[in-house]
């Protein structure tokens, strides 16, 4: 018993590093499709301004620095640079001179500003401009919260504004979990949308794996202390309570765990006696039933419309994505942790699958596999995607010889954001539920771990083009 859960371990990682490389057995990457251009430098980015602000106050530089960074991280448009502002004067109550900044380039013009109001609250306020509309904001907003919650507000006024200047609304509304090293252990590590905040919620001393957040915004994850069989947990993050043990009708590790759109159904892996399995039952923890059909099954990931993917195979063979009981990778590419992204075009699912040199790259495809594109080449090991809420962004961890972290690249312009530099296994990139008070609150006993220098101010690089075959 002391021995499985180390094998099944070794397992779930062993979909994207391999402990030997067998890039010479690699069938020709053709099949994965050509990397993603955007077509030429012609194509236009729209300008928008977000405003400057001369205000000391904390909150009003908090609010206005998340919406900036928010909006650069999006890909939708590029934001000018604070020193070609427009002289002027940028208090809370200053009106916006539109026509100066549309002298400047501007094609959306952006103000969020926040002050002190009576009792520990703040007045954030947010408007947006289309300079050829005229002098009429096409968006205004002015909310009272509470001081801790400037940046969820920003954040959601930052989707709000995106829902105004391009008519949907975008999904910074949202965070980030992961599992990652710790000594010689794993912890679960959970950050704001733009990176900031990373805290870890489990113990050091134990292993936890396959973080996702669930009903109620609780975090669940799989845990294991003293190599003993995994087990799934779930923490309220927003308090300082230990983990409760989620019980569940079986006794094999839990090596997995995801949920459905609505957090209504769990779909878990369960490992036991050499095979692991996927079984899908309702978030309460009952009427389990086996979807698999693979002697090996890990990494359970939901389709918007219910659909169930894993990665499954053999132990002789190489993993591939399943999506409802169907192979839909290449054969012959080790393919890890799905993800699904509902986008403006349709549901694409993404995943990694390992390529020469034993790395591997970021792949997608319509659910029955077809139209594959590569999202990643040539740039080191990316690994474990995740999609925005609003399935316009991409998250996932790279590893070169220079650098490593978290990044985001969009999905529809192509450029990738440095948002973290950490990196690790399982990220997850889930919407916050109305009843999440804050977007993290650390518990006492964890703190939080400061991000890198390098990581504070976004870092944009664009995906290397190339013609695509004709």
């Amino acid at each position: 018993m002391l021995v499985r859960p180390l094998l099944a371990f070794c397992f779930l990682l062993s979909s994207v590093a391999y402990a030997e490389n067998r890039s010479a057995d690699l069938p020709n990457e053709d099949v994965l499709g050509e990397i993603v251009v955007t077509g030429s430098s012609q194509e236009h980015i729209p300008k928008i301004a977000v405003l400057p602000s001369t205000s000391p106050a904390y909150e009003d530089v908090i609010v206005r620095g998340v919406v900036r960074r928010d909006l650069e991280i999006s890909g939708f448009f590029k934001v000018i640079a604070d020193k070609d502002a427009p002289p002027g004067s940028y208090r809370f109550t200053d009106p916006v001179d539109v026509q100066a900044w549309q002298a400047k380039g501007a094609e959306a013009i952006v103000k969020v500003a926040a002050q002190d109001t009576d009792k520990g609250k703040i007045e954030v306020l947010g408007i947006a401009y289309f300079p050829s509309e005229g002098a009429e904001p096409v968006y205004q907003t002015k909310l009272t919260v509470n001081k801790d919650e400037a940046r969820r507000t920003a954040h959601k006024i930052t989707d709000d504004l995106i829902g105004a200047l391009t008519g949907f609304p975008g999904g910074f509304s949202s965070r980030f979990s992961y599992s990652g090293a710790w000594a010689r252990n794993r912890r679960i590590f959970a950050a704001d949308s733009d990176g900031f905040g990373l805290t870890p919620y489990t113990d050091p001393t134990f292993t936890a794996l396959a973080p996702a957040f669930g009903p109620g915004g609780r975090l669940y994850f799989t845990q294991s202390a003293n190599y003993m069989p995994y087990k799934l947990y779930s923490l309220n993050v927003t308090k300082t309570d230990p983990p409760k043990e989620f019980p569940l009708p079986f006794r094999g590790s839990i090596y997995g765990v995801a949920f459905n759109k609505d957090r209504t159904k769990i779909a878990i892996s369960v490992a036991n006696f050499g095979q692991s399995a996927i079984y899908v039952g309702t978030a309460g923890g009952t009427d389990f039933q086996r979807v698999s059909n693979t002697e090996l099954a890990t990494h359970p990931a939901f389709s918007p419309s219910g659909k169930v993917a894993w990665i499954g195979g053999s132990e002789q063979g190489s993993q591939r994505l399943y999506v409802d009981g169907k192979p839909i990778s290449p054969a012959g590419f080790t393919a890890a942790s799905p993800a699904f992204c509902d986008t403006e075009d349709g549901v694409f699912v993404v995943y990694a699958v390992q390529v020469g040199g034993g790395k591997s790259d970021i792949v997608m495809s319509n659910e029955k596999g077809q139209g594959m594109q590569r999202l990643t080449q040539n740039q080191g090991n990316n690994t474990y995607p995740a999609c925005s809420p609003d399935g316009r962004m991409l998250a996932f961890f790279r590893e070169t010889k220079e650098e490593k972290g978290l990044y985001v690249l969009s999905l529809k312009r192509w450029s990738t954001t440095k948002i973290l530099g950490s990196v690790g296994e399982s990220l997850r990139w889930d919407p916050l539920e109305k009843s999440d008070k804050n977007t993290i609150s650390p518990p006492k006993q964890a703190g939080q771990v400061k991000n890198q220098e390098e990581c504070d101010t976004p870092k944009v690089v664009s995906e290397p083009k190339a013609e695509k075959k004709k």
